[in-house]
């Protein structure tokens, strides 16, 4: 059994990959852990499995024909892994130096962890969010803006200083130990977005924690911010968050969702009709047809 197993799920992200496999390689060897590397390509057609087959022939390569998704990538590339420690890793990062080592101690140090996650910074360097509050929690606070008077934490403005216990983490690069993922199963098929919301959820019930480290560091390429379902740009839409809510909370869970969701999504809604008829433009006209879907979706479901 080996110290670290990264899986790393690909579809289409040749350029990307590369320089993922480059770093992880690159710290794997200065750490001094014994680490395996597992790609599981989605049925790429970029040359991205030729990439890995010709230049990086230590890593083991799983080849599906067609892309499984996410989680379903992911579960295949655990169940043929062999470390004590598992590390989820995006394919559109890049590992800087130490990060492996420092996040393998800080995971052992704790029995009570089911993950660690590194800093997470975007290209030029910044901050990006890669932790948040469970999604009912996350809502009621946006709802009534809670984060924004300083009542309660979101994390958004967090500055990864030091280390901090934290609700959920990002799946972007996430390591967990072995013995966890054997209690709390697999990452969940159905869904396509929030698998990791949903894992971290499970995980959480069975009183295990999350830690988020100041000293470890991760660059992520990829969408940063995880916003809210009352935000414009939320990936997935508000389909997501119920699927969510349902499967851990039930139909009243559901009843509170659309409900949040509708008191939430209306005043915003006014705000930006009122600001597309007083000054019309682009962004005023796309902000209200957003919310009026959000406010379709709160009352009819669809």
């Amino acid at each position: 059994m080996c110290d670290v197993s990264v899986i790393i799920v690909n579809y289409n992200t040749w350029h990307l990959l590369r320089d993922c496999l480059a770093s992880v390689c690159a710290d794997a060897q200065a750490s001094g852990l014994q680490v395996e590397v597992i790609v599981v390509d989605n049925g790429s057609t970029d040359g991205s499995p030729e990439l890995v087959a010709q230049h990086f022939p230590q890593v083991r390569l799983l080849r599906n024909a067609r892309n499984v998704g996410y989680a379903g990538g992911t579960n295949q590339g655990i169940r043929v892994s062999t470390g004590r420690n598992v590390l989820l890793l995006n394919s559109d990062t890049v590992v800087r130096p130490g990060a492996l080592r420092e996040m393998c101690t800080k995971l052992d140090a704790r029995q009570d962890l089911a993950g660690v996650a590194p800093k997470l910074t975007n290209p030029d360097g910044s901050i990006q969010q890669s932790c948040w509050l469970f999604p009912l929690r996350a809502l009621v606070v946006h709802v009534f803006g809670l984060g924004r008077l300083g009542l309660v934490d979101d994390y958004r403005s967090w500055d990864h200083r030091r280390d901090r216990e934290v609700p959920w983490v990002s799946s972007a690069a996430l390591l967990v130990p072995r013995r966890v993922l054997e209690r709390v199963g697999l990452l969940d098929e159905e869904f396509f977005y929030g698998v990791d919301t949903d894992w971290c959820h499970r995980a959480a019930r069975m009183r295990y924690r999350f830690l988020s480290l100041a000293s470890a560091e991760i660059v992520h390429y990829g969408r940063g911010s995880r916003q809210g379902p009352l935000d414009a740009q939320f990936a997935g839409g508000p389909q997501v968050q119920e699927r969510y809510v349902r499967k851990h909370y039930g139909s009243w869970g559901v009843v509170l969702f659309r409900g949040l969701l509708f008191f939430g999504g209306l005043p915003r809604l006014v705000a930006w009709e009122v600001r597309h008829r007083l000054r019309p433009d682009p962004t005023a006209d796309a902000r209200r047809t957003v919310y009026r879907r959000l406010l379709s979706y709160a009352l009819i479901g669809r």
